[in-house]
């Protein structure tokens, strides 16, 4: 089949557009269109002259589709049609540009018409065309700034068009989003986030705030060898709220301190209750970096994390391998103090920041925690379980002791048992994080007496396991199926 021409009112638009470029500087080449350096130009030149621009920024929703299926020369060859279509629709004095690939920005020296033309581009875009005789259809998200609420110059204007075309293309295609709508919407947020900050010491003081427990198990017998606390805030209209809502607001403002001050002395008063059951697991929980940096906090934890007589020789204490690995002298010896005191020290998300092996012997840590990333990688990439494998070497070597986090499905957890080396593993698949009460009953069948020896689990008979399905299977000759239904 002939593929049908470019239509002749945008092919026309090109060729004019093409001839009106300034002549000392070279167009696109595919399209003919002005080059970002031109339209970078003309857009300060306006701004200097005191007007109000708005600028448009396009990007081609599945535009990759059609080089993967048709090649580049299809390719090419649609670009250059919705390039013209885009020309013929402008008006006096506006400009349009090819920014590279697939990516197009137009100013105009008003604002006036910046919405109706955006909403005329798209309709442009998305209209159905012939390419090699092939009917496609592309879609058109566009970002709009205009000046001089979005910028008081060409780059910082080409930048907020730039980012609310992001935002358009991730709210769907063919969306159009204004750069002030993205501003406001990010300072509503910043606002709401700013707003429940600020009402955290009233929580605290209300007793709103609660520790869940999530289990570290040993890979064998998948019993239970230590529980950290991750702290949750039971707000009294938004419901349980995670620690991502609002511990990063925290640590910006200071009132972090109060959070960790919090935190250490729940979980002293959950080991007294368990003492009082008879129970006394190893525990571990996180202190932010500006706490341990904090002149004179030490002394107060260890009296904290000790009332009631308590022994410190089963409390992990995690700080983040980025943090702890850093070149900080008061934080070095917070650690250390730390250390001197019988406190466990565990370096949190190992393998996430790029640091110094060397660096490693200088911290009194005797745990690692290695971040999620190696495990996930090891069913999509062969070679993930040979770094895996030689992580956990290195620290057997350095006579650390290594959880990994992330244990989410079986597969992962059989991996895991394939290598000697580990001491633990978390992960929703043996755990998911829950109150104290909830975790009871594990913490007495993981009581020493009731240890089993690694790989000693018991299986029924071969009559009993008859009826399972694979899946079952699977769980029953990991153990798995001796854990609390959900993990």
């Amino acid at each position: 089949m002939r593929t049908p021409p470019m239509r002749r009112g945008a092919a026309r638009a090109l060729s004019a557009l093409a001839a009106s470029l300034d002549p000392t500087t070279d167009g696109d080449q595919l399209t003919g269109l002005a080059t970002r350096g031109t339209l970078m130009r003309h857009l300060q030149r306006l701004l200097e002259r005191g007007e109000h621009p708005a600028i448009l920024y396009v990007d081609l929703d599945d535009f990759k589709l059609v080089n993967d299926t048709l090649g580049h020369a299809a390719g090419d060859e649609l670009l250059r049609h919705v390039a013209g279509e885009m020309a013929r629709l402008l008006g006096p004095g506006d400009m349009i540009a090819r920014q590279g690939g697939d990516e197009f920005a137009l100013v105009l020296p008003s604002a006036r018409d910046a919405g109706a033309l955006a909403h005329r581009l798209r309709t442009a875009i998305t209209a159905p065309v012939f390419v090699r005789g092939v009917q496609m259809q592309v879609g058109g998200s566009i970002g709009i700034a205009v000046a001089p609420g979005d910028g008081l110059d060409a780059g910082s204007l080409l930048e907020a068009a730039d980012g609310a075309m992001y935002e358009a293309k991730a709210s769907g295609r063919d969306q159009i989003r204004r750069a002030a709508d993205s501003v406001s919407r990010d300072r509503q947020r910043d606002r709401a986030a700013l707003t429940l900050t600020a009402s955290l010491p009233a929580a605290i003081s209300r007793d709103e705030l609660r520790l869940h427990w999530q289990p570290i198990v040993e890979v064998d017998g998948l019993t239970i060898i230590g529980l950290e606390a991750l702290v949750r805030w039971e707000h009294p209209e938004r419901g349980l709220l995670y620690p991502g809502e609002f511990l990063p607001f925290a640590e910006t403002s200071g009132m972090i301190h109060a959070v960790d001050e919090w935190v250490a002395s729940a979980v002293t008063r959950q080991r007294v209750e368990w003492r009082t059951r008879g129970l006394d697991p190893y525990v571990g929980f996180n202190l932010s970096p500006q706490f341990a940096r904090l002149p004179g906090s030490l002394g107060p934890l260890l009296e904290r994390l000790t009332s009631g007589g308590l022994s410190l020789e089963r409390v992990t204490v995690e700080l983040t391998e980025s943090v702890a690995l850093r070149e900080d002298r008061r934080l070095f010896s917070f650690l250390h103090g730390l250390a001197d005191a019988g406190v466990t020290v565990s370096l949190d998300d190992f393998g996430r920041a790029y640091s110094s092996l060397d660096r490693l012997r200088d911290v009194p840590a005797k745990w690692i925690k290695l971040d999620r990333a190696f495990l996930d990688r090891v069913q999509a990439d062969a070679s993930a379980t040979d770094v895996l494998f030689a992580i956990l070497e290195l620290v057997q070597a350095l006579k650390l002791k290594l959880v990994v986090e992330g244990v989410e499905n079986p597969e992962q957890l059989e991996v895991l048992r394939s290598h000697g080396a580990l001491t633990g593993a978390q992960g929703y698949l043996l755990g998911r994080p829950a109150p104290a009460a909830a975790l009871e009953q594990r913490l007495r069948e993981s009581s020493p007496s009731r240890l089993q020896a690694p790989g000693a689990l018991r299986l029924p008979a071969e009559a009993d396991r008859s009826s399972l399905q694979p899946g079952q299977r699977q769980r029953e000759r990991l153990g798995l199926d001796r854990l609390p239904l959900g993990g």
